[in-house]
């Protein structure tokens, strides 16, 4: 993984994340899964079409100001713009008593497509009674190759992030072995866009077919306006992948909209309740969890039952604060599966690309939050099973 894919990050202090074995699914079990995801996807796709024409929601669940008026640009609605993208999510699942919910999407910047991809292809060879799923990697290469056969496709990143790289350098490797030509940049000014040409890359001059973004869009939002950026809103010229658009599902805010649309019952029916944090009753806060708006592997996820009672009052009174950047989601509990290291919890990410399901992304913890020190481990599928 460290010498042929990219991967550099198999080892979170003295503990090895990769897993020793497979995680496998019984075949029913995976189409019902994927079956959601593609699901999720459609309802997810209306939903911020809903909330591009209404200010109010984007308001409601706490899309910074810069990016409403960024994704205000008329282009974001164009028809034939729409169609030229392709749109990649990944939704998180989890095995409950009362069956799988579904904890966030992950739209705007999904990682996991190397470990989704690659690790269950070497494991495979030692379990030849089960078989893998889709490589989400080869459908995000498919999806691309069909936008950008031709000039040059660049890939950007924010600079100092060593899980940002290797998957963009994972994206890179995939078009090269499309044949097509790529480069990685580090800021939006590395591009020159014009009426004439639309895009080319600032150092060469070559002309840019398609741009993949893997920089998060609060981030972006946050850069010089000379250098750009919002141009990657505007555009409609070349394809921007992720769609900027992401950053409305991207909101751990979200679920809110459920009870704006009823056109959601997938998910209504597996995502757990969740409220602005100003409507949680103050002698029930243990029964929930507290999630940043735009938090990363787990990074800002909170389970208020579990935290030492000064750090709780801590991160209630922020959420009370400032309710827009945050969202109580009500507590469920995660099945564990039992391990070479223990008890562990599983989170099954589903792909999907232009809404169909492609691959999954798996990751087993300790604990009930799925952070950045989770094990990975390739998801193998039993067919035997029906």
């Amino acid at each position: 993984m460290h010498l042929r894919y990219n991967k550099w990050d198999t080892q979170v202090g003295d503990k090895n994340v990769l897993s020793e074995h497979p995680v496998v699914l019984p075949i029913r079990e995976w189409n019902v899964l994927r079956s959601f995801a593609e699901l999720l996807a459609s309802e997810t796709t209306f939903l911020e079409s809903i909330s591009l024409d209404t200010s109010r929601f984007q308001s409601f669940i706490g899309v910074p100001r810069a990016i409403s008026e960024a994704l205000a640009s008329q282009e974001q609605r164009q028809p034939e713009m729409n169609s030229r993208r392709a749109r990649m999510m990944r939704f998180d699942f989890h095995p409950t008593a009362s069956g799988w919910c579904v904890s966030e999407v992950n739209s705007d910047v999904p990682g996991g497509w190397r470990e989704g991809s690659s690790l269950q292809q070497l494991y495979q060879p030692f379990y030849k009674v089960l078989d893998c799923p889709e490589s989400p990697l080869d459908a995000w290469g498919r999806a691309v190759e069909l936008l950008a056969h031709e000039g040059h496709v660049a890939l950007l990143s924010a600079p100092g992030y060593l899980e940002d790289e290797q998957v963009v350098r994972t994206f890179m490797s995939e078009l090269q072995g499309r044949q097509i030509p790529c480069s990685i940049i580090k800021t939006p000014a590395a591009l020159e866009w014009s009426s004439e040409h639309g895009c080319k890359l600032v150092t060469n001059g070559r002309r840019v077919s398609a741009v993949i973004r893997f920089y998060q869009v609060e981030w972006l939002c946050a850069l010089p306006e000379d250098t750009g950026w919002k141009k990657l809103f505007h555009t409609s010229a070349i394809p921007v992948i992720n769609p900027t658009v992401s950053a409305i599902s991207e909101s751990k805010r979200f679920p809110l909209l459920f009870n704006e649309a009823m056109e959601c019952p997938t998910w209504r029916s597996l995502m757990p309740e969740c409220r602005d944090p100003r409507e949680a009753a103050a002698a029930d806060w243990d029964q929930w969890v507290l999630k940043a708006c735009y938090s990363n592997t787990g990074d800002q996820v909170h389970i208020c039952g579990a935290l030492a009672q000064k750090e709780k009052q801590r991160v209630i009174k922020e959420a009370q604060r400032h309710p827009l950047r945050w969202v109580a989601q009500r507590r469920f509990e995660t099945r564990a599966v039992e391990t070479c290291r223990g008890p562990m919890y599983p989170c099954i990410g589903v792909f999907t690309v232009n809404g169909r399901a492609a691959g999954a992304y798996v990751r087993l913890s300790d604990g009930q939050v799925t952070g950045s020190s989770a094990v990975e481990a390739p998801l193998l599928i039993d067919s035997s099973v029906t």
